[in-house]
């Protein structure tokens, strides 16, 4: 970690999944919520959650630090183009409640793996 955290790629990694983190966090969210690929208004939401889908076998407890981060930059774009043209707290429950699920995925990522919010600025 602490070679990492001198790099360039974990800050990216970190501020990556501290987005959606901090967009559920505290959010009156059903644990069993599931993504409704149908449910999708935007070609950001599907690239996204075509994303995670690539990532959640690659990503788990007892992979190594630097092959999370590796994997986790697939990420990056994706994210970046979500947050840049969906609104997530829409009116519409149900799109909103998606959305959320979807980020919540997002941040799950890194449970078991590594304890980012003890991270400066997660």
């Amino acid at each position: 970690m602490e070679a990492l955290s001198r790099g360039e790629l974990l800050p990216k990694v970190v501020e990556a999944y501290s987005r959606p983190t901090r967009i559920v966090r505290g959010k009156d969210m059903k644990a069993d919520l599931e993504v409704d690929e149908a449910a999708f208004e935007t070609n950001e939401e599907r690239a996204l959650w075509n994303t995670f889908l690539s990532l959640r076998n690659k990503i788990h407890p007892g992979i190594e630090v630097d092959d999370f981060v590796e994997q986790s930059m697939q990420l990056l774009q994706p994210l970046d183009d979500f947050f840049n043209h969906v609104f997530v707290m829409v009116e519409e429950e149900k799109i909103r409640n998606n959305r959320l699920a979807l980020l919540k995925k997002i941040a799950d990522l890194p449970r078991g793996i590594a304890d980012l919010s003890v991270l400066p600025g997660f």
